[in-house]
């Protein structure tokens, strides 16, 4: 019988060892190392916003994480860190606050087709203009195409998404095919459109960008 208990306990410790957290992972939510999940304000993965590049690395590999030029529109760029930078469907780069340090992330910015990070209600990268307007529960308004900030949402007008997203700016797009139609060139230029109108339904964009920023004076 003493044998039985002595490897039963023999078991019990070597099993307890096993997945011990790493450093990085005692100091930050075991979940965000197992979503991709963006919680605005609050972190995106791994990184929280009291995070730094270190931070990063010690999550993500520092293989993954490269300094870079991001690009912000109308021609400008800052130093800030590109993670996974070789995979457009993981790549997110991030702007810092303390940009010397790379400490406090300011803003993260996605950019392509499809991405892996979710916001809440799954909106990502690829998200359409119909399946936005479900989430939010009535029409938003946004900027019309063809111009530095094209497609950007400018207002949820009180729906669900004004809460679940703050700090968060997204940019829809046509796909190339739909750009040649009637219906595009009605919806362009530096003026608002309501996401019900019937040329921007017909288009139905879907996001090509998001810009989280982690600081209360979003731009």
């Amino acid at each position: 019988m003493w044998r039985l208990l002595f490897v039963i306990s023999i078991f019990l410790v070597t099993q307890s060892g096993c997945g011990e957290p790493t450093p990085a992972e005692r100091n930050l939510p075991r979940a965000a190392f197992e979503d991709w999940k963006i919680q605005p304000r609050e972190r995106i993965g791994a990184l929280n916003r009291y995070g730094s590049e270190l931070d990063l690395a010690k999550a993500y590999g520092a293989k993954s994480v490269r300094d870079s030029s991001i690009e912000l529109g109308e021609g400008d760029t800052e130093i800030g860190s590109l993670l996974y930078a070789d995979d457009p469907q993981r790549r997110v780069a991030i702007l810092w606050s303390d940009a010397a340090v790379k400490q406090a992330p300011r803003r993260a910015i996605l950019r392509g087709e499809r991405s892996r990070w979710m916001l809440p209600q799954d909106i990502s990268l690829g998200t359409s203009l119909t399946e936005l307007e479900k989430a939010n529960g009535r029409p938003f308004r946004m900027t019309g195409f063809a111009w530095d900030y094209a497609g950007g949402v400018t207002s949820w007008e009180g729906g669900a998404l004004d809460s679940l997203l703050p700090g968060v700016r997204l940019y829809l797009e046509p796909r190339i095919e739909d750009r040649a139609g009637s219906a595009y060139r009605r919806i362009q230029g530096d003026r608002e459109f309501v996401s019900s109108d019937a040329n921007l339904r017909t288009l139905n964009p879907r996001v090509y960008q998001i810009f989280v920023d982690f600081e209360s004076q979003a731009r």
